[in-house]
């Protein structure tokens, strides 16, 4: 029996660090493959320099879902009018706020700026849910009367997101391909300075989006986010009346099913959103939780990503799809190397520690990836004055915040086990003059690294 019982053990151990091994590899390809260019980018470029924005995409129609947000939502109008397209539509979902949002955008001097009011009970039913009565208005002719579906882009961003001034000329132009249906840009923290842990968020989403998204050009399976996605209006009719689904991740599971419908997706590493980090944890967890609840919703897909794709474009939603499970996976592993750091400094406090060589494999496995990376956070902010070495201690810091999503990974699970599927907003932390001036400080930044 005790054989028995540690032959399973063994078992164990064994697929945990396979999986980690599995990990560790995945991610070290995205970087090589991130630091290339597809062949198919050259001829992009030709028709992004060839063609204007309003000769790809006759109408451009932002749609802004929002649930009390007084604080920023002027701003976001503000900036959104300013961008330069001749047949330029904005369109708010007030998803039953208590407080003034609609009046704000009721009183906004813009004839271009549209106001769709949800009220209970069919308000707050989730982000995606706000977003489908957003299209059904759209196809009612109300925002963008006399135009063509497919010569249609609808741009989802949050009440918090700013776009960069030349984004829509890095990304309509690549809607002349009649086969893209979605586009998605880079996200930046515009407080990322405010305190460590929106700087860690910074960290997060350029590795993300410069490593992860940028490969997955490569494999032809970039994914959606929920803020700064671009998706033709024709794409999302194919996807029925409600394209967007009750999924607490709405943005990946509609990425995944315009995949799944023949479309093809795209990532615009050249431009970005800035929007808040947030600087509490307890909040983060919750947001977190959120989100990996909603990736875990997720996993219906996997039979039909299995059937309707094929090569590496279904390996990789096949892995992301099921990520979840590996992160779990690895927090036992997590736990138990944090234990044994915790005897060899018992050992070190009662002189009895011996030096030995798996200290420096143990280093290698934890920080070695992570370090690599920080090579692509550290040209990201080279502009912004980060020193290498600061980078460097960055990473390592990386390294303890991606701890914390094992707390957010398991409350979701237990969340999910219990049929708790309920959508908490994000709040916001600042109002619409202190968040402006922050993100003109980020958009100035990154203009002068281009």
């Amino acid at each position: 029996m005790i054989i028995l019982f540690n032959q399973r053990i063994d078992l164990v151990l064994i697929l945990a660090v396979t999986l980690v091994g599995v990990g560790v590899l995945y991610a070290l390809t995205m970087l090589v493959l991130s630091r290339t260019t597809p062949r198919y980018e050259r001829q992009a470029q030709k028709i992004i320099r060839s063609v204007a924005p309003e000769q790809a995409v006759s109408d451009i129609v932002f749609v802004i879902p929002c649930l009390n947000e007084e604080r920023v939502i002027r701003a976001s109008l503000e900036r959104l009018v300013s961008l330069d397209h001749p047949r330029l539509h904005v369109l708010v979902v007030d998803d039953g706020s208590d407080d003034d949002t609609a009046q704000i955008v009721s009183d906004f001097p813009d004839p271009r700026i549209h106001l769709l009011r949800r009220v209970l009970p069919e308000a707050r039913q989730g982000k995606g849910e706000a977003l489908n009565a957003a299209i059904r208005h759209i196809e009612s002719g109300a925002v963008a009367p006399g135009s063509r579906a497919e010569n249609v882009v609808v741009c989802v961003v949050d009440a918090d997101g700013r776009l960069e001034s030349h984004v829509l000329d890095e990304v309509l132009p690549r809607f002349a391909d009649p086969n893209l249906g979605a586009a998605q840009i880079g996200v930046r923290i515009n407080n990322r300075a405010t305190n460590l842990l929106a700087r860690m968020q910074d960290v997060e989403f350029v590795l993300y989006t410069e490593v992860f998204q940028r490969g997955r050009r490569h494999l032809g399976s970039v994914c959606l986010g929920g803020n700064g996605q671009f998706v033709r209006l024709s794409a999302l009719y194919d996807l029925g009346p409600h394209p967007w689904s009750r999924s607490l991740s709405e943005d990946l599971d509609l990425g995944v099913r315009l995949l799944l419908d023949g479309w093809e997706t795209e990532f615009c590493h050249r431009t970005s959103v800035h929007q808040q980090g947030l600087v509490d944890l307890r909040r983060w967890v919750k947001q977190r939780a959120r989100w990996f609840q909603g990736h875990l919703q997720s996993w219906t897909l996997v039979p039909w990503v299995l059937r309707n794709l094929n090569g590496t474009r279904r390996v990789d939603l096949l892995y992301h799809l099921t990520s979840p499970f590996l992160l779990l996976v690895t927090s036992f592993l997590s736990l138990a190397f944090l234990l044994w750091i915790l005897a060899i400094v018992l050992s070190a406090v009662q002189g009895e520690i011996t030096f030995s060589p798996w200290w420096i494999s143990a280093y290698l496995i934890a920080f070695g990836p992570a370090l690599l990376f920080g090579l692509v956070y550290w040209k990201a902010e080279r502009q912004e004055g980060q020193r290498l070495w600061r980078a460097v201690a960055l990473m390592h810091g990386y390294v303890v915040y991606s701890l914390l999503w094992y707390a957010a990974g398991w409350r979701a699970t237990v969340r999910s086990l219990t049929g708790r599927t309920s959508w908490t907003k994000t709040d916001r932390t600042t109002d619409d003059q202190e968040h402006e001036a922050e993100v003109e400080a980020a958009a100035a930044s990154a203009e002068a690294s281009r």
